[in-house]
């Protein structure tokens, strides 16, 4: 009996639904990588917000949120400046985040703070808002934190 070389219909068919699975997936990573990048600014200084209000209830303390809109960082600390940084619990190091490159921040009050009770210093709505530099066609982000409650959404 003779054996003849090649790939099975079965086989081709596999391969070509892993490729189409691949392609669907990992594409519009590589094309559109700034709107990735605009979420996880986005993601990245809301995950800030909340974590600057979660520390001070639970140290009953004033901790403030900086967001330096000309470098794109964010810092939190215990006096406005940052001089006295909260530990990132990730790194063991000062609190430290730095944004995209292709993103544009405006922030309505800088720095916040929120006090023991979470609350917003000063006892205001305070909006962030994340803009695409790349593509100013895509929607911009807003984070709001209101006043009172300090809900950061």
């Amino acid at each position: 009996m003779r054996r003849e070389n090649g790939f099975t219909i079965v086989e081709l068919v596999a391969v070509m639904v892993i490729t189409g699975i691949v392609a669907a997936i990992a594409a519009p990573r590589f094309i559109g990588v700034d709107a990735f990048n605009a979420r996880g600014s986005y993601g990245t200084l809301a995950s800030a917000l909340r974590y600057a209000q979660k520390t001070a209830v639970a140290q009953r303390r004033i901790v403030y949120a900086n967001v330096n809109t000309a470098s794109r960082t964010v810092c939190l600390g215990y006096t406005s400046s940052c001089s006295s940084a909260v530990i990132d619990p990730a790194t063991q190091a000062a609190y430290s985040k730095t944004l995209s490159n292709n993103v544009t921040i405006t922030a309505s009050t800088t720095p916040i703070g929120f006090d023991g009770l979470g609350r917003p210093v000063p006892n205001a709505t305070a909006t962030f808002t994340i803009q695409n530099a790349v593509v100013p066609s895509e929607s911009t982000r807003t984070i709001t934190v209101e006043a009172e409650t300090g809900y950061v959404r």
